[in-house]
């Protein structure tokens, strides 16, 4: 029998991040990740389709933004753009490496400061391994969703809001890593409860995590 895809929707900031100077000066624009090409040697030219009604103010955005050159729109259309631009450094272009540990990105966009990424995760270590790549270069990861493929929207592995809500914060401030990064008297302050309750909640929510995806 097949396994159930887990989907992740992530987060990613860093002010190095492609087009983050742009998305910051033109907030009223979407730009979605297209595809990417390379071409000898490690030159990548990323496709963008933007929308918005601030096309011009994108445009006028480009030339002083540093991590992309030679911007090219190759379709211009009502409500629309694609571009292909150049990048300038790979330092910061994490999603590749997604794509190395066997995760597919499904989906990528513009927003919430950053960028928005849907990935196909095979396995949940993938995901651990991707965010500590990304830690290194000190790009911020944010795991905001995390399902089955074929749950019905909104179970989320079957998790509680407050489980769901107990477990992104302890994980976004490292509690799962080795050695950790936060205790769980810290997790309770930030999130306003009892040392107890954090415990209680980590607990069932890890239980529900095992059972969604080992036992399920």
């Amino acid at each position: 029998m097949t396994e159930p895809r887990v989907i992740a929707e992530i987060r990613l900031v860093h002010p190095e991040l492609v087009l983050a100077p742009t998305i910051e000066r033109v907030p009223g624009v979407v730009s979605e990740l297209e595809s990417q090409t390379i071409v000898p040697p490690d030159v990548h030219y990323l496709f963008f389709e933007v929308s918005g009604e601030d096309l011009d103010a994108f445009d006028a955005a480009l030339p002083d933004d540093p991590t992309v050159s030679e911007p090219t729109v190759i379709v211009d259309a009502p409500g629309f753009r694609v571009y292909r631009m150049r990048l300038t450094s790979d330092e910061r272009l994490v999603l590749p490496k997604a794509a190395d540990l066997g995760m597919r990105v499904l989906h990528a966009t513009s927003g919430e400061g950053g960028w928005l990424a849907t990935l196909e995760v095979p396995e949940l270590t993938d995901l651990r391994r991707f965010r500590e790549y990304c830690a290194d270069r000190d790009v911020t990861v944010t795991v905001r969703r995390l399902y089955h493929a074929d749950d019905p929207p909104g179970s989320e592995l079957g998790l509680t809001d407050v489980q769901r809500e107990t477990l992104g914060v302890a994980y976004e401030q490292g509690y799962f890593d080795d050695p950790r990064g936060t205790t769980v008297e810290e997790l309770a302050t930030r999130l306003g409860v009892s040392s107890s309750a954090v415990s209680g909640r980590l607990r069932r929510g890890i239980r529900t995590l095992v059972e969604g995806t080992l036992f399920r």
